[in-house]
């Protein structure tokens, strides 16, 4: 004899009249859960972000090369020169005025990037790159795209504010 079969086997159904509502309370405890995520994940953020260095302040001034006589100033607004000024070998009236001799500075832009690196597009279209590192943020390798070249830089220090004027001379 075969067994009866039983409408919906297998099946669970809950009556009409005791299906589950949702309440008020249930879509206010969601959408509370999903706003407090996000206030925590953007409070981690905010703070990551403070605590990374800001390599644009970090490489604003003037820079000297450590093995020759290139000078890169950067500044704040995103622009940089190169100076290379001119062999006194070749030219004796270097010496007399030193500043008024020799090429242009090359001019050109910097962007920064996240972790510290730099890239930089000079005018006559030279491309360089470098990292500022924070152990030693006085000092960087900056590196030739064209030819993989480095030159190391130290930043130059800045020169004291009363090294500008002169001391009164003493009244006799």
């Amino acid at each position: 004899m075969a067994r009866p079969s039983l409408p919906g086997k297998g099946k669970r159904t809950t009556p009409p009249g005791k299906r589950a509502k949702i309440q008020v309370l249930d879509v206010v405890i969601v959408i509370g859960g999903i706003i407090g995520i996000m206030a925590f994940n953007r409070m981690s953020i905010a703070r990551l972000q403070h605590s990374l260095p800001n390599a644009n302040s970090q490489i604003v001034g003037e820079w000297k090369s450590m093995r020759g006589p290139e000078h890169l100033v950067f500044r704040a607004d995103k622009t940089v020169s190169m100076i290379v000024p001119a062999n006194p070998a070749e030219d004796n009236a270097a010496s007399a005025a030193p500043e008024t001799n020799g090429p242009a500075p090359v001019t050109g832009k910097y962007y920064v990037v996240q972790g510290g690196k730099v890239g930089i597009q000079l005018m006559n279209g030279n491309k360089y790159t470098t990292t500022i590192s924070p152990g030693n943020p006085s000092r960087f390798d900056l590196i030739d795209s064209a030819t993989e070249g480095v030159t190391t830089f130290e930043r130059v220090p800045a020169a004291p504010a009363s090294a500008g004027t002169t001391p009164p001379e003493p009244s006799q």
